[in-house]
């Protein structure tokens, strides 16, 4: 798939069109089951329908790489669908922004003139008993 082409059915994404299943696959690879488009992380988790059971409500361990976080699931997600992390995915400077003005910053997580961050979206899959 073309950059356009990815971009294009991003955009559709984030306005909460219809888009192919596994579109985000196309984008740059972080890991075996996560994805970069733009600076949006799409990772997929796998486990059996009674292990996501158990954790609703509750933190899970989420792997990039050698990188752990501890995320909560949330109570009602639906595995039928991704469910959003706002503002955890890669971030970029504005244009003159130095690494100076982002370490003296008290919190640039809400400061939009610093830069910008993108979202991490976790795509449940349930796996068969077979797998």
């Amino acid at each position: 798939m073309d950059e356009n082409t990815l971009y294009s059915l991003h955009a559709r994404f984030k306005a909460d069109h219809d888009v192919p299943e596994g579109w985000y696959r196309s984008g740059h690879p972080m890991d075996e089951n996560a994805w970069v488009v733009d600076l949006d992380l799409f990772i997929e988790v796998t486990m059996k329908a009674e292990e996501w059971e158990a954790l609703r409500g509750g933190p899970f361990a989420l792997s990039i790489g050698e990188e752990e976080y501890e995320v909560e699931l949330p109570a009602d997600a639906s595995l039928d669908e991704c469910w959003v992390m706002p503002s955890c995915g890669l971030f970029e400077a504005a244009p003159g922004v130095t690494e100076e003005q982002l370490a003296e910053a008290e919190d640039f997580e809400e400061d939009t003139e610093l830069g910008r961050f993108g979202d991490v979206y976790v795509i449940p899959i349930v796996a068969d008993d077979g797998e």
